[in-house]
C-alpha cells in the first residue's frame, strides 16, 4: 500500500504533465478541465444573466438535450460546453434585441450525464461524475483508494466492453490512463499467499508483482528460533512443489510452510 500512496501523490503531477506541455506549445488554446466539460442529458445548470436577476435560473437538461430558457424558448444544450452555450444565448439576446449588452455565465451544478462506476475493494464504491478528466489512479483515489484487503491492480471495463488490467504500482500507466463516460473500474480483493509453520506471524498476506517466498517470509516476520529456512515446503494447488526455493516467485494461493530445524 506504500507504493500506492506514493502513486497517489505523483498521479496528479503525471496526469497534468501532458496538459502542461500543451500549454507551453499553444497557451492561447489551453482551457481549464471544467470549462471543457461537454453538457449532456440530466446535467443541471445554473444560468446567470448579469444585471438581470429575474432572468437567472436553474434548469435540468432534458433527455432530448434541450432546455427551456426564459425569453428564448427551447434551446439545445447537450453537446456544448458552458462557454459555447452562454455565447449562443448572448448572440440570441442581441439578435432578438432583448438585451443590448448581455453578459451570461453558466455553471454546471449537477454532473449527471457522464459518470464512471467504481466497484470492489474500495471504501466508497459507487457512481462518480466525470466533472473533470480523471486517470485510473485518480478515480480509485476518489473512491477512497484500495482497502487493506484490496489488490494493487484494477480491472478497467470500457463502455464498449473492452477489458484491461492495470497495475496501480505502474505510475506510467495508472496515473495517465484516463477513464471515460460509462467505464467501470473494479478493484478486486488482493490475491494471497499463506505462510505457516515456524514463523513469528503466520497468516495470509497480499501478493505483489514479482514477490518471492523470501519476501513472503519477511511479511510473516521471519522464522522463529526453531525454524529453518533450509527446510521449507510449498504447496501449490494442493500439491507440494519439488525442491522449492525461497527465491522462487510466489503464485496466488501458494502455501509456504517453514519447518523445524534438525538438531
Amino acid at each position: 500500500m506504500h507504493t500506492y500512496r506514493a502513486l497517489l501523490i505523483a498521479a496528479p503531477l503525471l496526469a497534468l504533465a501532458p496538459a502542461a506541455m500543451a500549454q507551453t506549445a499553444a497557451p492561447a488554446t489551453a482551457q481549464a478541465p471544467v470549462a471543457a466539460y461537454v453538457l449532456g442529458p440530466n446535467d443541471e445548470i445554473e444560468v446567470k444573466v448579469f444585471g438581470q436577476p429575474d432572468m437567472s435560473y436553474k434548469t435540468r437538461i432534458r433527455a432530448d438535450g434541450t432546455i427551456t430558457a426564459p425569453y428564448l424558448g427551447t434551446v439545445t444544450a447537450a453537446g456544448k460546453t458552458t462557454g459555447q452555450l452562454s455565447d449562443e444565448m448572448m448572440r440570441t439576446f442581441l439578435r432578438q434585441k432583448i438585451l443590448s449588452a448581455p453578459s451570461i455565465n453558466i455553471e454546471v451544478t449537477t454532473f449527471a450525464s457522464k459518470t464512471v462506476t467504481v466497484l470492489g475493494a474500495v471504501p466508497t464504491a459507487g457512481l462518480y461524475a466525470l466533472d473533470q478528466p480523471y486517470s485510473v489512479a485518480a478515480m480509485v483515489a476518489k473512491a477512497g483508494g484500495p482497502r487493506a484487503d484490496g489488490a494493487n491492480t484494477v480491472v478497467l471495463t470500457r463502455a464498449n466492453g473492452q477489458v484491461e488490467r492495470i497495475s496501480l504500482t505502474d505510475a506510467a500507466t495508472a496515473a495517465t490512463r484516463m477513464v471515460g463516460p460509462g467505464d467501470t473500474v473494479f478493484v478486486p480483493n488482493a490475491e494471497k499467499v499463506y505462510v505457516y509453520g515456524e514463523v513469528n506471524r503466520g497468516g495470509a498476506f497480499p501478493v505483489s508483482p514479482g514477490m518471492t517466498f523470501r519476501q513472503a517470509l519477511a511479511l510473516a516476520e521471519g522464522p522463529t528460533l526453531a525454524g529453518s529456512t533450509r527446510r521449507i515446503e510449498v504447496r501449490r494447488g494442493g500439491k507440494p512443489l519439488d525442491k522449492p526455493s525461497l527465491d522462487d516467485v510466489v503464485q496466488p494461493e501458494d502455501v509456504l510452510v517453514i519447518k523445524e530445524k534438525w538438531f
